[in-house]
């Protein structure tokens, strides 16, 4: 035979034989996520030279993706300041309200204890100028005296009244 023609084996298998060295030659090599992002955006000098443009449409939409992503956060809370405010004011007005209610009832309790209290001297006052007519009557003495006592428990229903409006006036 001649020297142009390379002799073929044949075999009956039917898978194909590796190459002697074991080298997977055909197969291409894996980089790195990384890498290949930066090989994306800076490409070496051996390949030919790409277009600029997908790079930089690339940092035009990340730009706007982030002022878009700004400026929906400085909206939310310019609204959730305008809703806190507007709370506020209300909270506001409303304990001025109540303040005003508050110390309106203070004066009406404050009223009632004087007329009682006023009621309570007269009655004192009768009662030592009848003190020496009525004498041994004890009708007359025991009416006096359950008046008395009702007026000083009125009298201290009230004071206790008073006291519970003046604590929750100083609680607001």
């Amino acid at each position: 035979m001649s020297d142009k023609f390379v002799r073929a084996q044949s075999t009956t298998s039917s898978t194909l034989q590796l190459p002697a060295n074991g080298a997977q030659e055909g197969r291409r090599k894996r980089t790195g996520l990384f890498r290949s992002l930066f090989q994306t955006l800076v490409p070496s000098q051996t390949e030919g030279r790409k277009s600029p443009w997908p790079l930089i449409a690339t940092i035009v939409i990340w730009v706007g993706l982030a002022y878009a992503g700004y400026a929906f956060a400085v909206h939310t809370l310019d609204k959730q300041q305008q809703y806190v405010n507007e709370r506020f004011e209300q909270v506001q007005e409303e304990n001025q309200k109540q303040m005003i209610a508050l110390g309106e009832q203070l004066t009406q309790v404050q009223d009632e204890m004087k007329t009682v209290q006023d009621g309570l001297s007269n009655l004192e006052e009768d009662l030592q100028l009848t003190g020496e007519t009525i004498g041994g009557t004890n009708k007359t003495k025991e009416a006096l005296q359950d008046r008395i006592d009702q007026l000083n428990k009125q009298l201290v229903d009230l004071k206790a009244s008073l006291k519970k409006l003046e604590d929750a006036a100083r609680a607001w």
